[in-house]
C-alpha cells in the first residue's frame, strides 16, 4: 500500500479535485491523507481520507469582508493572495507536512502550497504538479488570458518568441514575492533555486493536467512528463440527491437557467444578481440562483418571485443535467460541470484563470463571454435571449459533451501514478548500480 499525501489550498474548486483525485488513489488501495485547511476537515473526513490542517484557516485571515474582493481582483488578486493569504504560513506548513510525510511514498502539490517541493526535497520522495486549468500552463505557443498580460495573450500573431520574452519579463518582476521561499530553502540546507514558483515551475518527476485535450491541446512547451487526465468532475456517478422542493420546481415548467459564483467569487461584494434578477424579469425565464452562505447581495424580491428558486448550494453534476444554461463566473470546476452537461453558457469573469476558461468555452462556441466589469442588465438580458432562441448553443452543447466526461478520469489518475513509479523505480535501480 502506497502512502500518498495530497496537498491543496484555496476554494472548494481547489479542493474538489483533489477530493477526485483522492478518491481515485483509495480505491485503487492507497491510503491517502489530505493537508488543506482547517474548515475542509468535515468535508475531507466525510470522503473518508485522513486529515491534516494547513494554515490559513479563518482565524488567520479574518472576515471575508477585509480581503475577498482584493483576492479576486482582477489584476492584483493572485499577487495579493500569495503575499498576503500564503506566504506568511510558509514556514508553520512546511513543519506541518514534514510531520504528515513521515514514511510518505509520494506527494501530489497544488499551484499555492509552496512548501510541498522543499519537504519533497528535504525527505528526498518523489513529488507530482497538479495542474487544474489551463493558464497555469503559461504556453507561448497558447498563451492565456491572465489578468494585465490578457492585453498581450490577444496578439498571438506574434509568435512564441514573443510570449516567451513577456512570461521572463514577468517572472523576474515578480520573483521577489517568492523571497520567503527562498529563505526557508537556505535555512534548511537546500540548494538556492531561481524559479518563480508560480510561472512554468514544474514537477521534473511528473505533472497531471485536470483538463482534456479538447480544453487545452497540448502544446510543445508543456512539460515532457506531464500526462492530461481529464476533468475530475467531483461528484459526477455519485447518488447525490436534490431537495424536493428544488425537483419539484425543476419539473413545474421550462428547464431554468442556473446563476452561480462558485464558493469564492459568491462571497465579495458585486451586482451580479442584481443585474440577474433585473435580466430573468425582462426575459421571462425560469432560474436557479446558488447564492453561497452569504446573500446579501441578492435582492429581497427574488426571494418573493415564483420564477426564481434560492438554494445557498447544490450539486452541479445532480442539478445542471436539468437545467437549460449556466451563468457563472467560470472557475474551472464550474466550467467543467456546464460541458460535460451539455449546457450552453453565459460567462462572467472575474479574475484569475477566469478569463481564460471563458475564452475556451467561447472558442468551442458553447457560450457568450460577458466579463464582469461590462456586465449590465442590458448585456445580459440580450445574452439570455440569444441562448434561448439560437438552439445552436444548446444542439452543440450536447453534442461535445462526451468530449469533456469520457468517465476514465479515475482509471487515468491510477495509470499516470503507475506508469510514474515505474519509471522512477527503474531511474532509482539504475542511480543504485551506477553509485554501486
Amino acid at each position: 500500500m502506497r502512502k500518498i499525501v495530497l496537498v491543496t489550498l484555496g476554494s472548494l474548486g481547489d479542493l474538489h479535485p483533489y477530493l477526485a483525485v483522492a478518491g481515485a488513489l483509495r480505491n485503487h488501495g492507497d491510503y491517502v491523507t489530505i493537508v488543506t485547511h482547517p474548515h475542509y476537515k468535515e468535508l475531507v473526513e466525510k470522503g473518508g481520507f485522513s486529515f491534516i490542517p494547513m494554515r490559513p484557516g479563518p482565524d488567520d485571515v479574518g472576515p471575508v469582508d477585509l480581503w475577498m474582493n482584493k483576492a479576486n481582483d482582477s489584476l492584483r488578486g493572485t499577487e495579493f493572495i500569495v503575499r498576503e493569504l500564503i506566504l506568511p504560513y510558509i514556514e508553520d506548513n512546511y513543519r506541518v507536512l514534514m510531520e504528515a510525510t513521515e514514511d510518505c511514498d509520494l506527494i501530489i502539490s497544488h499551484l499555492l502550497t509552496f512548501a510541498a517541493p522543499l519537504v519533497a526535497e528535504k525527505r528526498g520522495i518523489p513529488w507530482i504538479s497538479c495542474v487544474l486549468q489551463p493558464s497555469a500552463m503559461f504556453s507561448a505557443f497558447d498563451p492565456p488570458l491572465l489578468g494585465s498580460y490578457g492585453l498581450f495573450a490577444g496578439l498571438k500573431l506574434l509568435g512564441p518568441l514573443f510570449h516567451q520574452m513577456i512570461f521572463t519579463i514577468l517572472s523576474r518582476s515578480t520573483r521577489n514575492l517568492f523571497l520567503p521561499v527562498y529563505a526557508l530553502r537556505e535555512r534548511e540546507g537546500l540548494p538556492l533555486i531561481k524559479e518563480n514558483q508560480l510561472i512554468r515551475f514544474f514537477s521534473p518527476y511528473r505533472t497531471l493536467a485536470l483538463f482534456p485535450e479538447h480544453f487545452a491541446t497540448p502544446q510543445s512547451d508543456w512539460p515532457k512528463n506531464l500526462r492530461q487526465i481529464g476533468f475530475p468532475l467531483f461528484g459526477k456517478g455519485e447518488t447525490l440527491k436534490l431537495p424536493d422542493s428544488l425537483l419539484k420546481f425543476v419539473t413545474n415548467g421550462s428547464a431554468p437557467f442556473v446563476f452561480t459564483l462558485g464558493s469564492a467569487i459568491v462571497q465579495m461584494e458585486s451586482n451580479f444578481f442584481d443585474v440577474a434578477y433585473e435580466a430573468v424579469k425582462r426575459t421571462g425565464i425560469r432560474a436557479i440562483f446558488l447564492t453561497g452562505d452569504n446573500a446579501k447581495n441578492i435582492p429581497v424580491e427574488a426571494g418573493q418571485n415564483l420564477r426564481i428558486y434560492l438554494s445557498d448550494y447544490e450539486s452541479f453534476s445532480a442539478l445542471f443535467p436539468l437545467c437549460k444554461a449556466v451563468v457563472h463566473q467560470c472557475g474551472v470546476g464550474t466550467t467543467s460541470q456546464a460541458l460535460s452537461a451539455g449546457l450552453p453558457q453565459i460567462l462572467v469573469p472575474f479574475a484569475h484563470d477566469q478569463p481564460d476558461n471563458a475564452n475556451r468555452v467561447k472558442k468551442l462556441k458553447l457560450g457568450i463571454n460577458l466579463p464582469a466589469k461590462k456586465l449590465t442588465v442590458k448585456r445580459l438580458t440580450a445574452a439570455i435571449n440569444e441562448i434561448v432562441i439560437n438552439e445552436s448553443y444548446s444542439r452543440k452543447a450536447v453534442t461535445l459533451a462526451p468530449l469533456f466526461d469520457n468517465g476514465n478520469f479515475s482509471r487515468n489518475v491510477i495509470e499516470a501514478l503507475d506508469d510514474f513509479a515505474k519509471i522512477n523505480k527503474l531511474s532509482s535501480s539504475v542511480k543504485k548500480k551506477i553509485v554501486g
